[in-house]
């Protein structure tokens, strides 16, 4: 089976290395320290939530660019601090209830700690695990019958942090972030794997199981809580249970999703419903997704989807200082135009998020299976890897200007492999197979296609260079939703779309002439007007990034 590379066999390079490089940076400034996430503005609507992304974040990057994180240690040795009698952060409850924002945030720390045991096998963060699943999850088990499935209107007005909101019942506070208890599936089944229980196996398939009976669309639905719930779902039928109906339903609510929640540049609404700003959690939920369902059905229309979330969205929604944020939902009520929103960044919890999204996507750049020889290339990020195989190992070094210009460069550092190898090179958006060349010291070799994929078997030997050409171009193509602005069109170049920076809308055909200006930019030669990537923010000043306004769907003329 197809498996991403393990952290230890990754060097990221490149923009991917700038952009982790600069998160990991910004999750060291004072905002993430210990003392100042226990006692952060979300400390007492969602504890637990801000500390344990912190460390999932520095936990996964610290592998990512093989740096010993300064302040992690601080945090997985004072964490006893913040935590009550019965080893969970926050009120104690009565028996038999239960409070969302407060189970809910303890996803974030269940996953830091889940990620910090696995890297260090340190025994404070497996005793940490135990005392939340044993004395705060797994008491929740029977409360989820009652689980509101009909829309409350006092939760309609969540803003930018999930408020509690008093309810009755077992559960005495819903989030305005609805949904947001089933996001913690996404922990749940992690631990699980660490530490296998029937108690904590039937709360997770109770929850599975409550959560299949709820409309999400009919609740307004938080789409960051809904795609991290899905993420959980699918490791439980990956690893555990390969029931069909866990499978089908993931594909079915994240089709859902894309079809009533996805703006123009493959971010979110940040509710089902309403359109009100993106939120990068949900973005980096979406990458991931995409990509671990392409793993698990080999469908390539999931990497389609999973390089567009990634080079637009995700990366315009990172800030100059290495932190994410909120953007507006191009293509939702008539908006021509993205631009950041007035949340421009979110150190609460996007910016954090961003490191796994970060982490992934190096970890995403190649799959191996062991035996009897594959590999698969979905992203062609720069860096080095080494690719373990039952015949021997190799190590490669990827040199690419991957999505703005259409050439990868692979050289072989080192091999003991004993047989060939058969290779997968992934063919992106606007690309057509038959179109790419794939040389060895000039020398093409017959590539074939296999489910979204240009396959060879190859046999690399030492100091060999390998060319990949991906022929690039821009090209018109229809928005995500085209019912929503009907006669408007997107230009893209590869996965890459592509704006242009003006104060008043403009209409530009979609069968204008270009004339290429290097680096995905276009210049009409009509008008005159630049279309460029949309991915550059970090390349801004945080002036300029506020500033930023580029306009992505044109009409073909304005009326």
């Amino acid at each position: 089976m197809r498996n991403p590379l393990p952290f230890a066999d990754v060097i990221p390079a490149g923009d991917l290395h700038r952009r982790a490089a600069l998160n990991f940076q910004r999750l060291h400034e004072s905002a993430f320290r210990f003392d100042a996430m226990i006692h952060s503005s979300t400390a007492k609507e969602a504890p637990g939530d801000w500390i344990g992304r912190a460390i999932l974040g520095l936990t996964l990057l610290g592998q990512t660019l093989k740096t010993e994180p300064h302040y992690l240690e601080e945090c997985i040795a004072r964490l006893p601090e913040a935590c009550n009698a019965r080893g969970y952060i926050g009120v104690i409850h009565p028996a038999g209830t239960a409070d969302e924002n407060q189970v809910g945030g303890h996803n974030g720390l269940l996953r830091g700690l889940c990620e910090y045991h696995l890297w260090k096998q340190d025994p404070r963060a497996l005793t940490a695990i135990r005392g939340i699943l044993r004395h705060l999850m797994v008491p929740t088990t029977a409360l989820y019958a009652q689980y509101p499935d009909q829309p409350l209107q006092k939760l309609q007005d969540g803003s930018q942090i999930g408020l509690t909101v008093q309810n009755e019942g077992p559960w005495l506070g819903l989030s305005t972030d609805i949904g947001t208890v089933f996001f913690t599936l996404d922990g749940l089944t992690q631990a699980y794997l660490i530490e296998p229980d029937p108690e904590l196996r039937k709360l997770i398939e109770t929850m599975i199981s409550r959560y299949a009976q709820l409309d999400v669309v009919k609740l307004g639905a938080q789409t960051h809580s809904c795609l991290t719930a899905l993420r959980g779902i699918l490791r439980w039928y990956d690893t555990v249970d390969a029931r069909p109906e866990y499978l089908a339903m993931v594909q079915a609510r994240y089709a859902l999703y894309r079809e009533l929640a996805e703006t123009e540049i493959h971010a979110n609404f940040n509710w089902f419903g309403r359109p009100d700003w993106t939120e990068a959690c949900a973005v980096i939920d979406a990458f991931m997704l995409a990509v671990q369902l392409w793993q698990i059905t080999g469908e390539g229309d999931y990497l389609t989807e999973a390089h567009r979330v990634y080079f637009n969205a995700m990366c315009y929604a990172q800030r100059p200082n290495g932190g994410f944020g909120c953007d507006h939902c191009v293509g939702a009520q008539g908006e021509l135009f993205i631009s950041p929103h007035r949340f421009f960044e979110a150190p609460w919890c996007c910016s954090m998020r961003g490191a796994e999204g970060l982490a992934r996507a190096a970890q995403y750049g190649t799959y191996v299976d062991p035996d009897p020889g594959a590999v698969w290339l979905p992203f062609y990020f720069e860096g080095g890897s080494t690719l373990r195989f039952s015949s021997g190992t190799l190590q490669l070094a990827c040199h690419s200007e991957y999505p703005h210009a259409g050439k990868v460069t692979y050289t072989v550092i080192a091999t003991t492999l004993r047989h060939p190898v058969e290779f997968n090179f992934f063919v992106p958006p606007g690309v057509k197979g038959a179109s790419m060349r794939l040389t060895r010291a000039s020398s093409p070799l017959i590539l074939d296609v296999q489910k979204g994929f240009m396959r060879v078997m190859l046999h690399p030997e030492p100091g060999e260079v390998f060319d990949l050409e991906l022929p690039l171009t821009i090209w018109p193509e229809q928005p995500q939703n085209p019912d929503r602005l009907p006669g408007h069109h997107r230009f893209a170049h590869g996965p890459l779309f592509l704006g242009a920076e003006t104060k008043d809308p403009l209409a530009l055909a979609a069968d204008e002439a270009f004339k290429p200006m290097g680096a995905g930019r276009y210049l009409c030669t009509r008008t005159g007007t630049l279309l460029a990537p949309l991915d550059g923010l970090t390349y801004l000043s945080e002036a300029q990034a506020r500033a930023h306004r580029a306009q992505l769907l044109f009409p073909d003329k304005i009326l």
